[in-house]
């Protein structure tokens, strides 16, 4: 039997009854033996209705914990999550905990047969699949609502497990992953995939998953007939805010298909207030006119609604549309120091979603820092008082201002480390705390300066 990593907040009853926030649980699955995956249910759940569900894969080394609000993420009006941990452990450090867990192994000839390549591969794809049977068979999803995505190892899963059982899903997001079509059955891209989306999510200058082999894949599934987008950002093989974001507009617009006149969503009624004519803007991610048009009317629009809250719809909007037109227009917002800060943030984001040349150069040489978005209940981030908001300067003595830049960090702590300092900045002043080396177990976003 596998050991199970246990999070800090584990529930030992669902409830019937409606819960104040979201709620995480640790369970285990017997497939034969026990394996574990963490459930997440949203906050102000409700065992009477059904929710939408979240599938998160994780990648190699890494686990099921770091996934941990991933569902509230791509689907703030309610979710469920799903992130199930693999089969594999791999080698045991000194105070015998994994570091982490592999979904296979590589060896098909060095290694005993129960462990070759294809064997744990389809070992691994067995396990998500009856993670999802289990999950929908004790908890209220729709099934017709079951989204699939991951990273890295997890990206080539979404790409495995969603072509081979397309009818299970409403849509896929492989991201930094790779596709493997000899492995698919030949008849899989005949049948119900060709209705299955897919938004494949890749940094340009993936140094671990080439670039290239998302091209490849993009190539291969539009020419099989999926309808299917790739969205590229300036990074190598880590996740971007952009791509949470992307990931997020993606199902929102799967989960409300009809399309919606252009015109009723420029220039509504003039009695909404500036809070209801930006969620009625939000709208145009599903609408099916040309981004060409819609680019034309949200910049006309700009200029007559200074509202900020509006101004700040219409950027997302540009960026989310990929309205390359609006390139300048976005270029003008960043560089005005005087600005709204909230206006500048959107006009960066967009233009790294544009991902033309020209754009990518205007955020390169962009300042920024990196600030927590998110406190996971239950982590130690919680446990020592960190807050959203707040800047992270530095961790054991290393100077921090991108999310790799920390990721290398935390992998850099000696074995024997007891404690760490982390200094972070709030409201204007400096502070340090103590931590236990490893997971903090808080959101991060790269925000200009």
């Amino acid at each position: 039997m596998k050991k199970l990593i246990v999070l800090p907040l584990v529930l030992t009853a669902l409830l019937s009854a409606q819960m104040s926030g979201p709620q995480v649980l640790v369970k285990t699955f017997g497939f034969p033996i026990e394996l574990g995956y963490t459930i997440e249910l949203p906050a102000n759940f409700d065992s009477t209705k059904t929710y939408p569900l979240i599938v998160g894969i994780h990648g190699f080394g890494d686990r099921m914990s770091s996934y941990i609000g991933t569902a509230q993420s791509f689907v703030p009006e309610g979710a469920i999550g799903l992130y199930p941990e693999s089969p594999y452990p791999l080698t045991p450090m000194a105070d015998g905990e994994s570091f982490g867990w592999t979904w296979w192994f590589w060896s098909d000839t060095t290694e005993p047969s129960f462990v070759s390549h294809d064997l744990t591969l389809d070992q691994s794809v067995r396990w998500i699949v009856a993670a999802i049977d289990e999950v929908k068979k004790n908890y209220p999803v729709d099934p017709s609502k079951v989204f699939l995505y991951g990273f890295s190892q997890g990206g080539f899963l979404t790409y495995k497990v969603g072509l081979t059982y397309p009818e299970l899903f409403r849509g896929i997001i492989p991201a930094g992953g790779w596709l493997e079509i000899d492995s698919l059955h030949p008849l899989v891209l005949d049948s119900a995939a060709l209705k299955l989306p897919v938004r494949i999510l890749h940094g340009a200058y993936d140094n671990v998953v080439e670039f290239k082999g998302a091209e490849s894949a993009y190539d291969t599934l539009k020419a099989r007939g999926l309808r299917v987008e790739l969205m590229k950002y300036p990074v190598k093989h880590q996740l971007t805010n952009e791509g949470f974001e992307d990931s997020r507009d993606f199902i929102w617009r799967e989960l409300n298909p009809d399309s919606t006149a252009l015109i009723d969503l420029l220039w509504p009624d003039e009695s909404l207030t500036s809070e209801e004519h930006a969620e009625l803007l939000h709208k145009m991610l599903r609408s099916k006119e040309p981004a060409a048009d819609i680019e034309a009317g949200l910049l006309k629009l700009y200029e007559e609604d200074t509202s900020e809250v509006v101004r700040k719809e219409i950027i997302y909007l540009l960026g989310a549309r990929r309205c390359a037109g609006a390139e300048l227009q976005l270029t003008l917002i960043l560089k005005d120091a005087g600005q709204p800060q909230a206006l500048r943030q959107a006009s960066y984001s967009a233009l790294i979603k544009l991902a033309t040349e020209s754009s990518w150069k205007t955020v390169q040489g962009t300042p920024k820092h990196l600030v927590i978005q998110e406190v996971i209940p239950g982590g130690q981030g919680e446990a020592v008082g960190l807050l959203a908001g707040d800047v992270v300067l530095s961790y054991n003595n290393r100077k921090i201002k991108t999310n790799v830049e920390l990721r290398e960090a935390l992998s850099s702590v000696k074995s024997n480390t007891k404690s760490v300092i982390m200094a972070i900045e709030r409201d204007g002043k400096r502070m340090k705390t103590k931590l236990a080396p490893g997971r903090i177990g808080i959101r991060l976003a790269e925000e200009i300066k």
